[in-house]
């Protein structure tokens, strides 16, 4: 075949996303595992989620500290017998939290399962919590929270969290690291033996699953452990009136910290496909309104960001950017000033269509290969939505007119609701 420099490769276009939809099996103990096959390597990823984010936690930080002290022993492996059985066999395994959920996650070759799935198990079922191991882990947290606390960028985006959602609400970050003093090893074992159990649990394999594959999941996560079943949590929170200005000295700062933003729609709302165009346009790119004016024309910041970012229970609006400490109001003044021309001037198809090119391509990416469709599967499901949503996107992508775009504008991005948070120095 020859290539010509002077013509360009064809273009074309994304119409729908074409995905795998997984199959839904039921084990004994009622846990349901999806099964996304796909690729001929020998390579699975088995990912396990748990209702046990710091949603339902009686401590804000159980769900987090219960996370991490899993892989520190079990009843008949210690911490360091455990890194090497993974170390052995060449597998990844990790342990996360989030608000809303638990996860861990298992990358392996399939030859090796029949060795790895035995121990990921005993570590759901029967992981020991040694009180040594606790201590050192709250203290590392502890520390790694102090100094945190001196970091202008994580000091706005908690007090912005801690503004709108109110200082006792699961989604508000915790207020000083001393919090980490009332941290409890019995509240957090407490939090792992109410919520590691198959009625909360959600299993996803990906990559190459076979039969063979499937009958070792279920050999080892199909009996029945932990005690009854639990209540779930209702959102009953009251959100707080949020303060609209706040500013948080911190003395010496080399830049100061910006987050503005609102109480927004979640992922699952009708609005929301819109809305993720809508930042785009604002700030979700390089070439967004808010980077070109505050980063290229007026050198203010080297990255500012708009994003809609969806809980479960809630969702967020954020603009934030770390900027020069004498062109902090100027700062806030631009962003307010891109808002209001969005509310008031129709966007042109030539800056709508690169926008639109971009948001199609990252959507690909979301599908690019099977672990990453896992995640995305797995990000749907928490949400009650399936693969179908993407391809509304699609369609919202590539259909809103400029008019749509100023009504959503108008009826989500009013800066009289909206707060703004600033940590640094005067």
């Amino acid at each position: 075949m020859t290539f010509k420099k002077t013509i360009p490769p064809p273009v074309w276009g994304v119409e729908r996303v074409e995905y795998i939809e997984p199959e839904r099996l039921r084990l004994f103990n009622g846990v349901e595992l999806f099964t996304l096959n796909s690729g001929d390597q020998e390579v699975v990823k088995i990912d396990f989620s748990f209702r046990a984010g710091s949603w339902y936690a009686q401590s804000r930080l159980d769900g987090s500290m219960a996370a991490s002290m899993l892989q520190e022993g079990t009843s008949k492996h210690k911490s360091i017998e455990i890194a090497n059985i993974f170390d052995f066999y060449g597998a990844q395994f990790s342990s996360a939290s989030s608000y809303d959920n638990n996860y861990i996650s298992l990358l392996s070759l399939k030859k090796h399962l029949p060795y790895l799935l035995p121990m990921v198990s005993e570590i759901i079922r029967e992981a020991s919590f040694p009180e040594e191991e606790f201590e050192i882990l709250r203290q590392k947290r502890k520390q790694r929270a102090i100094v945190d606390a001196g970091r202008v960028s994580l000091i706005a985006q908690k007090n912005f969290l801690r503004n709108l959602f109110g200082e006792g609400h699961p989604y508000a970050p915790v207020a000083s690291p001393e919090f980490y003093d009332t941290i409890t090893l019995d509240g957090v074992k407490s939090h792992y033996q109410k919520f590691y159990r198959p009625d909360r649990m959600t299993i996803t394999a990906s990559g190459f699953i076979d039969s063979e594959v499937i009958q070792l999941i279920e050999e080892n996560f199909s009996s029945i452990w932990g005690g009854s079943e639990l209540e779930e949590r209702t959102n009953n929170y009251r959100l707080p009136v949020a303060q609209q200005t706040l500013f948080i000295e911190k003395a010496g700062a080399n830049q100061n910290a910006v987050a503005i933003g609102k109480i927004f729609p979640t992922q699952n709302h009708p609005d929301f496909p819109g809305l993720k165009l809508l930042c785009t346009i604002l700030g979700g790119y390089f070439g967004s309104r808010l980077m070109s004016n505050i980063r290229e024309e007026k050198g203010y910041t080297y990255s500012i960001h708009a994003s809609p970012i969806s809980f479960l229970h809630n969702g967020v609006f954020l603009v934030f950017a770390e900027v020069k400490t004498d062109k902090t109001n100027e700062t806030v003044n631009e962003v307010f000033n891109e808002i209001k021309k969005l509310r008031e001037e129709l966007i042109t198809q030539e800056e709508l269509i690169p926008i639109q090119n971009y948001l199609l391509g990252r959507i690909l990416e979301d599908f690019d290969g099977p672990f990453a469709r896992s995640h995305t599967f797995i990000s749907l499901r928490e949400s009650n939505l399936d693969f179908e949503y993407y391809n509304k996107l699609i369609n919202t992508i590539k259909t809103a007119t400029p008019s749509e775009i100023r009504a959503l504008a108008q009826k989500y991005l009013d800066p009289e609701s909206m707060s703004t948070i600033i940590a640094g120095t005067r």
